[in-house]
C-alpha cells in the first residue's frame, strides 16, 4: 500500500503561532509538553502508539501517584546522582511546589504523606488524568492514538497506524518515547535502532528501580515468595535505606531496594555480585540484642527462642535459615547471632529482567543534545523524559522529572522556532 501524506498545513482558524509541532508519546513528560506549547499558540499534534495516552501513569498510580517529594530541593537535586547536573536547572525551573499547584489548578489538591512523599488527595492517577486531557483539548492538542512511529523518510515522520503507514512534516519534533521497562504499556526501546541510524548515541538500556535475584532454597521459596520483610536497613558500601523488602520467588524488590538498585546494578555490571547487608533489627541497637540473647534459652528451639526473645518475624527467621551456617547457628554466641542479626549478607547475582522494572537507565546521551534538548545530529528534533540517559529513585523523583523535563524541552521548542 503507497504511504498516504497527511497535510499539517494549517485551515482557516489556524493559531497565531501558525506553526505544528508533532509530540510522540503519551507519557508525562509527552503531555506537560504539549500542555507547554498548546497554551502558547502552537498546533500540537501527539501521537501515541497504544490506544490511549498515560497508561505507565496510570500503572503509577495503583500504589496512589508519588508525584514528587518535599524534602529539602537541594537534597531532592542529588537524587539525579550523576546526572543531578543537567536535571537540576529543569527542577528548579519547575519545582515540586510548582507540581502540587499544577495539580491543584486542575482540581486536584495534595497532601505530604509521613514519609515526606506528596500524593493526590483522591491517591488516585485516573482522576488527575482525565482532567489533564480535557485541559489539553481545551487548548487545542490533537491525540492520534493508535500511531506506531517507525522513524524518518527524510524530513518526514512515519507512522504505522490502523489504516496503514503515513508521514507527516511538522515544523518540529518532540520525541518522549520512554524507556523499554513495562513494555505492554507502550515503551519497549524500539526506537533505539531509529535514533542509532541518525547517529545519536545512545547508552545502553538497563532495567532501574529494579529487583534482584538470589537464589533461595526450594523451601524459602515455596514459604516466603510474596511476603514483606520490614523495617529493615539495608547497607550497601557507604548508603544505607531504611524501608522494607519484598520477597519474591526470584529475589528481592521493593522501595529499600529501588532506592539503591543504581548502585547496585553498577557494582554487578563491573562483572562481581553486589554484597548488601541487611539490619533485621533496626530500632534494637547490638548492645540491648546482645544481651537479650544471654537469657538462658532452655529447651526452645533456636528460631522460638529468637521469635520470643527479639520479636523476630517469621521471614527473618527463614532468611536466618538460609544462612550457610544454619547447621551451626545454634552453637554461635550472643555476640556472633547479634552480628548476624545486625549484619545479615545478601549476595545479588543480578538485576531482574528489563521488563519489570520500574524505571530505565541508559538512553540517548546528554553529548548528542544541546542545552534545548535538540538532537545535534538532526535539527529540529527535540527529545524528553525516560528516554535519555539519566534515572531517579522513586519517591516521586522520576515523575517530577520527567515533567520538568516535557515543560523544559517545548520551551526549547518554542525558542528554536522563534529563531
Amino acid at each position: 500500500m503507497p504511504d498516504r501524506i497527511q497535510n499539517t498545513l494549517h485551515n482557516s482558524d489556524a493559531t497565531s503561532r501558525g506553526k505544528t509541532i508533532a509530540i510522540i508519546g503519551g507519557g508525562p513528560a509527552g503531555l506537560m509538553a504539549a500542555e507547554t506549547l498548546s497554551a502558547q499558540g502552537f498546533t500540537v499534534m501527539l501521537y501515541e502508539r497504544k490506544p490511549s495516552v498515560g497508561r505507565k501513569f496510570l500503572m503509577a498510580g495503583r500504589g496512589g501517584l508519588n508525584l514528587t517529594h518535599s524534602e529539602d530541593i537541594e537534597i531532592f537535586i542529588k537524587r539525579y546522582g550523576k546526572h543531578s547536573t543537567q536535571i537540576a536547572p529543569l527542577i528548579r525551573a519547575f519545582p515540586p511546589q510548582t507540581l502540587r499547584q499544577w495539580c491543584e489548578d486542575l482540581g486536584e489538591k495534595t497532601f505530604i504523606g509521613s514519609s515526606g512523599r506528596i500524593f493526590p488527595e483522591s491517591f488516585k492517577a485516573s482522576p488527575l488524568l482525565r482532567a489533564w486531557i480535557i485541559r489539553l483539548e481545551k487548548q487545542g492538542v490533537q491525540f492520534r492514538t493508535q500511531h506506531d512511529w517507525q522513524g524518518w523518510d527524510e524530513d518526514s515522520l512515519v507512522f504505522n497506524t490502523p489504516n496503514g503507514p503515513i508521514k507527516v512534516k511538522p515544523d518540529a519534533t518532540l520525541l518522549a518515547l520512554g524507556g523499554a521497562s513495562w513494555p505492554r504499556l507502550g515503551a519497549d526501546g524500539s526506537w533505539v535502532s531509529c535514533m542509532a541510524a541518525q547517529g545519536v548515541k545512545i547508552a545502553p538500556l538497563r532495567p532501574a528501580n529494579c529487583g534482584f535475584c538470589i537464589p533461595w532454597s526450594d523451601i524459602f521459596q515455596a514459604r516466603f515468595s510474596g511476603h514483606p520483610l520490614k523495617p529493615v536497613i539495608v547497607h550497601f558500601k557507604e548508603s544505607a535505606t531504611r524501608g522494607e523488602i519484598m520477597i519474591t520467588e526470584r529475589g528481592v524488590e521493593g522501595g529499600v531496594i529501588y532506592a539503591l538498585s543504581a548502585l547496585i546494578r553498577e557494582e554487578i555490571d563491573r562483572g562481581n555480585s553486589a554484597l548488601v547487608h541487611l539490619d533485621l533489627k533496626p530500632d534494637l541497637n547490638a548492645e540491648n540484642i546482645q544481651i537479650r540473647l544471654k537469657k538462658p534459652r532452655g529447651g526452645q528451639s533456636l528460631s522460638n527462642f529468637l521469635r520470643k526473645t527479639l520479636n523476630l518475624s517469621d521471614v527473618a527467621l527463614g532468611l536466618l535459615m538460609e544462612h550457610h551456617d544454619r547447621k551451626i547457628l545454634g552453637e554461635y554466641s550472643p555476640s556472633q547471632m547479634t552480628n548476624l542479626i545486625k549484619k545479615y549478607p545478601l549476595h545479588l547475582s543480578s538485576a531482574f529482567p528489563i521488563d519489570r522494572a520500574i524505571s530505565t537507565a541508559g538512553g540517548v546521551t546528554f553529548e548528542t543534545i544541546d542545552p534545548n534538548f535538540m538532537l545535534l545530529s538532526r535539527p529540529g528534533t527535540f527529545v524528553a523524559g525516560e528516554m535519555l540517559d539519566w534515572e531517579a529513585p522513586t519517591g516521586g523523583y522520576l515523575l517530577q522529572g520527567c515533567m520538568a523535563m516535557g515543560r523544559h524541552t517545548a520551551k526549547g521548542v518554542i525558542s528554536w522556532l522563534d529563531e
